[in-house]
Parts: structure tokens; sequence; C-alpha cells
């Protein structure tokens, strides 16, 4: 029988790293951790990574301001800021992309954007169910249920709970002011 733990791996360390950029960009620690993971030596690894860094292939400066632009209408900067910080770019790395990507009065309309759509989302759930819904069972108010779950939604996705708090507050103002306009 042949020993398992110290056969060579059958491909090349550059073609499982290309092959690994092929399906998605990594970062230079993500790269190296997959390599290293494969069971190629340290030397061998680190002439790969040199080699796909001179090539363009691999790049964490391009990679971060991406990924940071391409999550900016999704998730809050903290959010963004913890994602890239797990995929192992370096914290000077990190800042450059974040401050050219997000701004805080861009983050709290966005904020303010998906809470608006969430609330509409949520307010047509709750009247279906609540007309399906026995009258005998008791069930939250209608706007303390809409921004209780828009509430954890923005909390998932990031935003500060004192942002939450504003934008929740701004939308109650905007939706007081179209039913009593003028008050």
């Amino acid at each position: 029988m042949i020993p398992l733990t110290n056969s060579k791996p059958l491909k090349s360390a550059r073609e499982v790293a290309l092959d690994c950029l092929s399906r998605r960009a990594l970062t230079h620690y993500e790269l190296e951790t997959r390599l290293k993971g494969k069971g190629y030596e340290s030397s061998e690894v680190n002439e790969v990574l040199e080699k796909m860094e001179k090539l363009g292939y691999l790049n964490d400066q391009e990679l971060a301001l991406t990924v940071a632009q391409n999550r900016l209408k999704r998730y809050s900067q903290r959010r963004v800021l913890q994602d890239l910080q797990n995929r192992g770019l370096a914290p000077q790395v990190v800042e450059h992309a974040l401050e050219s990507s997000y701004s805080s009065d861009a983050e709290f309309q966005q904020c303010v954007t998906l809470a608006r759509r969430w609330c509409a989302q949520e307010g047509t759930r709750w009247d279906q169910r609540i007309r399906y819904q026995e009258t005998t069972k008791k069930a939250l108010p209608r706007e303390l249920s809409l921004q209780q779950k828009v509430a954890r939604k923005l909390i998932q996705r990031g935003y500060t709970s004192d942002m939450v708090r504003n934008v929740l507050q701004t939308i109650i103002n905007e939706s007081d002011e179209i039913v009593n306009p003028g008050v």
C-alpha cells in the first residue's frame, strides 16, 4: 500500500493557483492558505504568489476596492470592513478601499432606502397574515411589528443601532407627515 500522507500533489502549485483564481478573485492570504492546505511547501507557495502578483492575477488593493464598491448598495461600512478583514487583507488596504467607497451621508441614505423598501414588503406581509389569521390570536400592532423586523434586518446588514434608530425615526416622521399634513 502507498501511504497517502507523503504523496506529492498531482498538479503543480502554479496550476492549482490559476485554477483557484479562475473561479473567484482571491486575496494573497486566501490563495496562500489554499495552497498550503493542499500540501505545497512554503518556498513553492511564495514563488507562485510572487509570480501571480507580477502577472496581475493577485492584487489585494484592487480586490478590496471592488468588493467595497460592490457591497456599497447592500451592506454597511462596518459589515464590509469585517468581511475584508476576514479575507486577510492588510488594515491600510481595507482603510483605503473603504475611504474611497463610503461616506457617512451616503451610508445613511442607503440605510433609509433599504428601510423604506423593507417597510413596504413587511407591511404587505403583515396585512396578508392578519387577513387570514384568526381574530382571537393576539398580534403586535402593525407599526411596532414592522419596526422590529426592519430594525433586525438593518442590524444584520451591519448598520449601527444608533443609525437604525435614526432611520426608523425618519421614516416614522415621514409617514406622520403623509397622514397628517401640516400638523
